[in-house]
C-alpha cells in the first residue's frame, strides 16, 4: 500500500515567516487502498535545543571523564487531530485524495530560525498516522522563522559612526619599539543581509616589524548554553561570513585603507529571545605581522536585522506619551505588516531568500577526528520533502550600502593628539604613505 503526504504552505513557497504571522497550509493524504489507523494528527513545533559534550580531567577513565551538556526550551507546541481522535481505537480512510486546512499563530517573540554544530532552533509541521499494531508513519517539513528585528527602533546608535582603536608595542624594556596602531572606522553599525559593510583601516607602523598583510573578517560569534537539569556551562562557535585579505604595510609607515565586506544570508542578531543560544556579529581586522610576533587585532560589533535602516529617523511609540521633537526627518512609527515588515518604507524592494551557506550541519560535524571522543552523535537534521538536507531561508535585500565617511577630520585630531606623524624628526626613514 502506498501513502503519499505532502505539507504545502498558502502563498509562501520559500516556507518563511515573521513573528507574528499566522501559518496556514494544507495537508494532502493520497491513498491508493484502504487505510486503517487509530488516528492521523499534525503537530507544529518550535524549539531550541543545545548539546555537546566535554572531557573533563581527574578520572583514570577517559569515558567517565566525559559530560554531556544540553539544554532545550520550547515555543509552539500545536497538535491537531486530522483523523480520530485521542479515544479513538480504529478509523478507516478511503482510498483517494484527503485535503485538510490547518492554521497556527506565530508567537511574536519566537527567535531565528538557526542551525549550528551544537544546537539549534528549528520549526517544523509534522504529519503522523498512529497505527495499530504497528509503527507509526511520520512526515514532516520544516518551516524559518524571523524574528522582526527592525534597525529603525533597535537603537540610534545604529546610525552613529564605530570608531575602534589598539595599539601594540614589540620587545622588552628596554628595548621596546615604537608602536604599532590600528583605527577602524565604520558608518553605521546596523546592517542587513545582502548589504555591504564599508570601513576605513588606518595602520601607522611606527615599529621596525614589517606587517605582512591585513585580513578583514566579518564573524558571527555563537553562544550556547545548558540548561536544568544539565549542569550550568556553555560553549562557542565561530563562523567567517566574509573575509579580505588586504595589503601591506611596511615598518615606519603610515597608511589608510578602505575596504567591503559583504553581509550573506543570515539570520539577524539575538541576545534576548532565546535563552540557550545567543548570535552576535562584528568584524574584524588583523594585522599579521613578520616573525615570531603576536599579530595586532581590533574589532567593532555589528548588529544584523532584518528590516534595513531608512532614511528618515523614526520615532518608536512607547508605553509614556513623549513630547514631539522639532528636528527635520523625523517620523512616528506606522503599523507593520507581519508579512513584510520592511514595506513601511516604500523605498525597499523585497527581499529575496537565499540559504546561509557558511553554517555547518549539526549532522555532519557530530563526530570528531579524535576516535577515542566516543561522542554521542547530534540527531540528523530533518530533510526536505526532496529528501535534501533543511537548510533555512533568510531574507537578502538589494538596497544601496552606506559609504565610508572622510577620514580627515578623525585621522588629524587622532594625529594631533597622539603626535604619531612627525615627518621633520625622521626625515632619515623611509615613511611610506603618510597621511
Amino acid at each position: 500500500m502506498t501513502v503519499t503526504c505532502e505539507i504545502e504552505f498558502d502563498n509562501n513557497p520559500h516556507g518563511t515567516y515573521f513573528g507574528g504571522q499566522v501559518l496556514t497550509g494544507r495537508v494532502t493524504l493520497k491513498l491508493d487502498k484502504v487505510k486503517l489507523v487509530k488516528a492521523v494528527t499534525l503537530n507544529i513545533n518550535g524549539y531550541s535545543e543545545t548539546r555537546w559534550r566535554e572531557r573533563t580531567t581527574g578520572s583514570t577513565r577517559r569515558r567517565r571523564a566525559q559530560h554531556t551538556f544540553y539544554g532545550r526550551e520550547d515555543y509552539i507546541a500545536s497538535k491537531t487531530f486530522l483523523v480520530g481522535s485521542n479515544l479513538s481505537s480504529q478509523c478507516s480512510i478511503e482510498p483517494g485524495i484527503h485535503v485538510y486546512n490547518f492554521a497556527c499563530q506565530i508567537p511574536t517573540e519566537c527567535p531565528s530560525s538557526f542551525e549550528g554544530t551544537h544546537g539549534r532552533v528549528r520549526y517544523m509541521t509534522n504529519v503522523t498516522l498512529v497505527r495499530p499494531w504497528k509503527f507509526d508513519q511520520n512526515y514532516t517539513r520544516c518551516f524559518t522563522v524571523l524574528k522582526v528585528m527592525d534597525l529603525n527602533f533597535d537603537s540610534p546608535l545604529l546610525r552613529v559612526p564605530a570608531h575602534s582603536e589598539t595599539s601594540k608595542t614589540y620587545c622588552c624594556w628596554p628595548c621596546t619599539s615604537d608602536p604599532l596602531a590600528l583605527q577602524l572606522t565604520l558608518p553605521q553599525t546596523g546592517f542587513v543581509p545582502g548589504q555591504n559593510v564599508p570601513l576605513s583601516v588606518l595602520v601607522t607602523n611606527d615599529s621596525h616589524i614589517p606587517v605582512e598583510q591585513l585580513m578583514v573578517t566579518l564573524v558571527m560569534l555563537v553562544t550556547y548554553h545548558s540548561k536544568p537539569p544539565s549542569m550550568p556551562n556553555s560553549t562557542f562557535e565561530r563562523f567567517t561570513l566574509s573575509t579580505v585579505k588586504g595589503d601591506p604595510v611596511s615598518r615606519n609607515c603610515k597608511k589608510l585603507f578602505n575596504y567591503e565586506l559583504r553581509v550573506p544570508a543570515t539570520p539577524p542578531t539575538c541576545f534576548n529571545l532565546c535563552g540557550i543560544i545567543q548570535i552576535a556579529y562584528q568584524v574584524e581586522v588583523e594585522a599579521q605581522v613578520k616573525g615570531c610576533h603576536t599579530n595586532e587585532q581590533v574589532s567593532v560589533p555589528l548588529t544584523i536585522g532584518s528590516v534595513p535602516l531608512s532614511q528618515h529617523v523614526h520615532i518608536q511609540p512607547r508605553g509614556m506619551p513623549q513630547q514631539p521633537l522639532d528636528v527635520q526627518g523625523l517620523a512616528s512609527a506606522p503599523p507593520v505588516d507581519p508579512a513584510s515588515p520592511w514595506a513601511v518604507d516604500d523605498t525597499i524592494p523585497p527581499p529575496n531568500y537565499q540559504e546561509a551557506i557558511h553554517m555547518r550541519s549539526a549532522a555532519s560535524t557530530s563526530k570528531t577526528d579524535d576516535p577515542d571522543d566516543d561522542l554521542e552523535p547530534v540527531p540528523p537534521n530533518t530533510l526536505n520533502p526532496d529528501g535534501s538536507v533543511y537548510k533555512p531561508l533568510y531574507p537578502v535585500f538589494d538596497i544601496p550600502s552606506p559609504t565610508v565617511p572622510p577620514p580627515s577630520d578623525w585621522t588629524q585630531n587622532y594625529m594631533a593628539e597622539r603626535a604619531f606623524v612627525n615627518p621633520a624628526a625622521d626625515t632619515d626613514k623611509d615613511k611610506g604613505t603618510w597621511l
